[in-house]
């Protein structure tokens, strides 16, 4: 069950940039709750890349918080914007990587394979519940990767 308030947020959110061409993943905790996965959610997060954020930035002006701009550090690096949405916080990330355990970078995880799937009249870009565990487990946040095994434990 996703939060009415998170649910408003995305919505507005996806009519927004519904039609527009432009490159978009729902991630994080939002699009693991949209797969079957037992997390709170806190805010909505994008993925996209570097001319991606700089679109956005443009259609969500009047609920921009912080523009984008490159903010690597040990255990990320993006073109990082934030905006507010009816209280709700969109993170839209673009070029998002991640330190791995071996000490390399992720490829960008734009250049993941996406699927869409429709939820309550929206059709969305996500990666797969799989992608998200492997995502989750070279990131090391073993916080989730227990609650997305057995998500996909409970989908077969």
């Amino acid at each position: 069950m996703i939060d009415p308030k998170i649910f408003s947020a995305l919505k507005k959110f996806y009519n927004i940039v519904q039609g527009k061409n432009i490159l978009w993943i729902l991630s994080g905790s939002t699009s693991l709750a949209i797969q079957g996965v037992d997390v709170s959610i806190g805010d909505i997060d994008i993925l996209t890349n570097q001319q991606g954020s700089k679109v956005f930035d443009e259609l969500l002006d009047e609920y921009r918080i912080k523009a984008p701009e490159y903010l690597p550090s040990e255990k990320y690096q993006s073109y990082l914007g934030v905006y507010e949405i009816d209280d709700v916080k969109v993170e839209v990330q673009g070029e998002f990587q991640y330190k791995m355990k071996d000490g390399s970078w992720s490829i960008p995880s734009q250049k993941r394979k996406i699927f869409h799937r429709d939820f309550e009249g929206m059709n969305l870009p996500m990666l797969s519940l799989e992608q998200e565990l492997q995502e989750y487990e070279n990131n090391n946040r073993l916080d989730k990767v227990e609650k997305i095994k057995e998500a996909l434990k409970n989908k077969i």
